[in-house]
C-alpha cells in the first residue's frame, strides 16, 4: 500500500497553491510593476536633493528663493540639506558677495541690481 508523502517534487501532477497563483499573467506583471515602482521611488528618494540652489531667469543664473533667503540673512542656513553661506566680501567691482554650498554644489553669489546673481558655480 502506498502512503501519502509530503514530497511533491516526485509527483508531477501536484502544484502548490502559491505557484498556481503566480502562474497567472496579471499577477506576475503586477508584481513586476510593483517592484519597478518601488525601485524608482527608492532611487529618487536617495539621490534627489530638496531643490536646486540656482534657477535660470532669462539668460542669467540667479539664486533660488531658498538660497536668496539665506543669503539675505532672513533664514538660518545650517540645515542638513539646505544651503549654507560663508562670510560676506566685496569683489573687485565693489559688489556684495557671499560664497554658498548646497549638497554637491559650491558657488558664489553677488548682489547685482538688488538681486543675488550666481557668478561662480562648481560641482564637488
Amino acid at each position: 500500500m502506498h502512503s501519502p508523502t509530503l514530497d511533491t517534487i516526485s509527483e508531477p501532477g501536484t502544484r502548490s497553491v502559491w505557484r498556481t497563483g503566480l502562474s497567472n499573467r496579471w499577477v506576475r506583471w503586477g508584481g513586476a510593476l510593483a517592484v519597478l515602482w518601488f525601485g524608482v521611488f527608492m532611487t529618487l528618494s536617495i539621490w534627489a536633493e530638496p531643490g536646486s540652489p540656482v534657477v535660470f531667469h532669462g539668460e542669467r543664473l540667479m539664486a533660488s528663493g531658498r538660497l536668496q533667503a539665506v543669503l539675505d540673512g532672513r533664514s538660518e542656513g545650517h540645515s542638513e540639506y539646505g544651503p549654507t553661506v560663508g562670510e560676506r566680501f566685496t569683489d573687485k567691482t565693489g559688489r556684495d558677495c557671499r560664497p554658498f554650498t548646497q549638497g554637491a554644489v559650491d558657488g558664489t553669489a553677488c548682489r547685482v541690481e538688488g538681486e543675488w546673481r550666481v557668478i561662480e558655480l562648481r560641482q564637488r
